[in-house]
């Protein structure tokens, strides 16, 4: 065997190392682009939520956003032992002129289409129930009932 077929085969697994080394990155980064798409830009439900809305504001520290409450009809048991609630929607608004239409319409019974991410980005609003994931509202279809309780609010 001559020198050069020698070092030949030396110089072999430092390559096949260096393509396993870049195949197993390439497969975990794929697996971790995956596991945070899932987590935080996949849709898991969508739909429409009809109720009267209860407050609207803009918040926040760092990240400013528009976070708003539904009363919706019917009511909620907490538990066995606790008394009746009433059933709360709390949902975040990325659009800034449907949150200015939602800010003038407090008090009003509407009806808003929402979208449902598995976990919250802080600069797309709060998680108020983490095993539910975040409530995004992005269409008001209808307002139902511009004085739903007849004080005209």
């Amino acid at each position: 065997m001559s020198e050069s077929e020698a070092s030949t085969l030396l110089k072999e697994p430092k390559k096949s190392r260096k393509k396993i080394f870049f195949i197993l990155s390439l497969i975990l980064l794929l697996i971790i682009s995956g596991y945070v798409y899932y987590q935080y830009y996949f849709v898991y439900s969508e739909g429409t939520r009809v109720g009267i809305l209860y407050k609207f504001s803009r918040k926040g520290t760092f990240f400013k956003t528009y976070e708003g409450e539904m009363v919706l009809p019917g009511i909620k048991f907490k538990n066995q032992n606790a008394g009746v609630s009433s059933n709360m929607f709390t949902f975040s608004v990325e659009d800034e002129e449907l949150a200015q239409d939602l800010m003038n319409k407090q008090g009003m019974e509407l009806q808003l289409h929402y979208l449902n991410y598995n976990k919250a980005l802080p600069w797309r609003g709060d998680t108020y129930v983490r095993k539910e994931g975040q409530y995004v509202v992005d269409k008001l279809i209808l307002v139902k009932n511009e004085s739903p309780n007849g004080y005209g609010l």
